[in-house]
């Protein structure tokens, strides 16, 4: 959501974190939930804060070691988001599953599809007529 190479968050992080916090009291019945990002844990809280984000939980990681081993580091030092699943198996954390949004996933003229598909916005979306649009793309900031 926040890479150390942003001034300010990703807007598709933004957007799926958004639902992801109006439904982190129920997730939490079942589920340990963070936010994980490589920039300062500082920021990721402000900006949590003025988004009105009561529910989620930030965490910074140190180093870059978790986001290699994921292979989330892109060549030119940004990552890739992900969505990662951990399963306690005893007194072992295994991951169960992962998913990343990597550039080279992308169709032609369109943005890359994968973990954020299930962000509610672009289901809702695709049930309307226009659907998603060619050339609309979530903002952090709308003018009222």
């Amino acid at each position: 959501m926040y890479g150390p190479m942003r001034d300010r968050p990703c807007p598709m992080c933004t957007n799926w974190l958004g639902s992801v916090n109006g439904n982190a009291s129920d997730i939490s019945q079942r589920a340990s939930l963070k936010i994980l990002g490589r920039s300062p844990v500082e920021p990721q809280i402000a900006f949590a804060q003025e988004r009105d984000w009561r529910s989620l939980e930030f965490v910074q990681i140190v180093g870059d070691d978790y986001a290699n081993d994921l292979g989330l580091l892109t060549p030119d030092g940004g990552e890739s988001p992900a969505l990662v699943v951990y399963r306690r198996d005893g007194d072992n954390v295994r991951l169960f599953w992962s998913s990343a949004m990597r550039l080279e996933m992308a169709e032609p003229d369109q943005d890359t599809r994968d973990a954020p598909d299930i962000a509610s916005l672009w289901s809702i979306l695709d049930l309307t007529p226009e659907g998603r649009g060619a050339d609309w793309y979530p903002k952090l900031e709308y003018a009222r």
